[in-house]
């Protein structure tokens, strides 16, 4: 049997959020929802996984990997509109012979039995699964078809899957699924269905499952009183009140005075100052809440606050209210200390040509000698407001204008060992950027790029020597950048780094082998 997951990744009005998550990602409890999707129907007897991404895939493809550590086989299929993504149903190879196939989104998880409602023989008709009415109590609405809302989830025959209509949607998807099961069949109307889709659905899911009115989740953590679970090495200060249902994530610090609960979910390695209070709202993980701060039906993501009640999302730029905590790994800080003390050995031994090459452009030309460039720290928040910058320096005016301007000539492997990297050095030996990365870029220049390629941006390293650079040269294009960096964003090591440095010094060796030559 095949599951067929659908998960594009945005849903209209959690823009804020799905700046870092996608929506299948976004945590139930104790975990991302889509794992709770996966594991909901391995439980129910599936083990063929077919995914159909489009928002943010890297993400959920880490996450979820190939499948084995779950007994499952899955695979990924990237849709390039993610409002329209059933197009790719049509492309999967499934045998005809094969049974129904289970549509499901990643976003919404209905409480239904699957082995139960699942057809035993190949239908001619879906069978599709319906959320309760939204006025349950009035017995007029409860008997209209129209008032029940789809979960998005159905079994299909699999000549209804090759035979669906081109370019659509969610909404004309459903349409055309009703009309083919109309006379045929009455639909399955569920109990509950959990969901993502908004941030009113994402409180609600969780109150859900903290009553524990859904059935059939896996939960980590030990219920250590009624309604009170807590996860391995959680730091709960004695006078810190917990009025249940309250989870407290793994690896978590709950200072001295606090108050959780009710409905209160705090997301592992987060913070809690003394003081501070949480009720019916969501603590994201890695996230700090100042001292005295009372939350009461939020969403905090780090730096970012959602007021669900009133629509309402705030960006803090004060850490100690609220903040992200860092999570860099052990070979990061080793491999920025390294790259500090090779550029200050670099230094060490190169400062009589940077000297010689400042002197030599005063003499040379008008102008001032060195440039400096507004670029941002990195890694940074997605918020343009956490941006901080420092001075890029240099010995060439930097961007593409300045070039077709006639300011400054094509620069070749000498000329950027000589005007930047020398220069950078400096920088490098300061901290504020690595010996490799990516391209150093002012707030306007990662603005200008698209969300994808910001967000692969914002979690990398600036560096002297780029992976573009080594590859490409001096002036890659567009395209050719953006593959350079999202690969340099999945291969970044010490070992890598070393590997494009290699590189680079080559390139150098090479021109002045060649100049020899000549």
């Amino acid at each position: 049997m095949i599951a067929l997951i659908i998960a594009p990744g945005l849903s209209p009005g959690m823009e804020a959020l799905n700046e870092r998550y996608p929506s299948p990602l976004l945590p139930l409890v104790d975990r991302p929802f889509i794992q709770h999707v996966m594991e909901y129907i391995v439980d129910g007897g599936i083990t063929h996984f077919e995914f159909i991404l489009s928002h943010l895939p890297e993400k959920i493809e880490h996450l979820l990997g190939d499948g084995s550590r779950w007994g499952s086989v899955f695979r990924f299929h990237l849709a390039r509109d993610p409002s329209r993504p059933y197009d790719l149903l049509k492309t999967m190879n499934l045998d005809n012979d094969a049974g129904p196939v289970l549509l499901a989104h990643g976003d919404r998880l209905p409480q239904i039995d699957l082995e139960q409602t699942r057809p035993t023989t190949q239908p001619e008709e879906p069978v599709m699964f319906f959320s309760p009415p939204l006025r349950a109590g009035d017995a007029s609405t409860a008997q209209s078809h129209d008032d029940r809302q789809w979960t998005g989830w159905a079994w299909l025959p699999v000549g209804v899957v090759k035979g669906l209509p081109k370019d659509l949607d969610e909404g004309t998807l459903e349409s055309h699924l009703k009309t083919i099961a109309q006379g045929k069949g009455s639909p399955v109307e569920v109990s509950r269905c959990l969901s993502v889709r908004t941030c009113n659905d994402l409180l609600a899911s969780h109150r859900q499952v903290l009553g524990k009115q859904f059935a059939g989740l896996f939960l980590g953590g030990k219920e250590a009183d009624e309604s009170i679970w807590l996860s391995r090495n959680v730091s709960l200060h004695p006078t810190a009140t917990l009025d249940p249902p309250v989870y407290i994530g793994e690896n978590c610090r709950i200072g001295k005075g606090t108050r959780l609960g009710p409905d209160a979910v705090i997301g592992k390695d987060c913070v809690l100052d003394s003081g501070s209070t949480v009720t019916g709202s969501v603590v994201f993980p890695g996230s700090y809440v100042g001292e005295g701060l009372e939350l009461a039906e939020v969403i905090v993501d780090k730096n970012r606050l959602i007021n669900v009640r009133f629509g309402a999302v705030v960006s803090i730029s004060e850490d100690f209210i609220l903040g992200g905590l860092s999570s860099t790994h052990v070979w990061q800080r080793l491999s920025g200390i390294f790259s500090r003390f090779a550029a200050a050995c670099l230094l060490l031994v190169l400062w009589p040509l940077l000297l010689v090459t400042a002197l030599v452009l005063r003499v040379g030309r008008r102008g001032p000698v060195l440039f400096k460039k507004k670029a941002v720290w990195l890694p940074a928040q997605t918020d343009e407001v956490n941006w901080h910058t420092f001075d890029l320096l240099s010995f060439v005016p930097d961007g593409k204008n300045e070039q077709k301007k006639g300011k400054r000539p094509k620069e070749g492997a000498v000329g950027h060992f000589f005007f930047r990297f020398l220069p950078a050095l400096i920088n490098v030996v300061k901290g504020e950027m690595r010996l490799v990365g990516v391209k150093p870029r002012t707030p306007d220049e990662i603005k200008a790029l698209s969300k994808d390629w910001q967000a692969l941006y914002l979690n990398s390293k600036p560096g002297v020597v780029t992976e573009a650079y080594v590859n490409y040269g001096a002036s890659p294009t567009d395209d050719e950048l953006y593959c350079a960096e999202a690969f340099y964003s999945v291969t970044a090591g010490i070992g890598h780094d070393f590997k494009l440095l290699s590189g680079y010094i080559g390139r150098i060796l090479k021109v002045f082998s060649f100049s020899r030559k000549e």
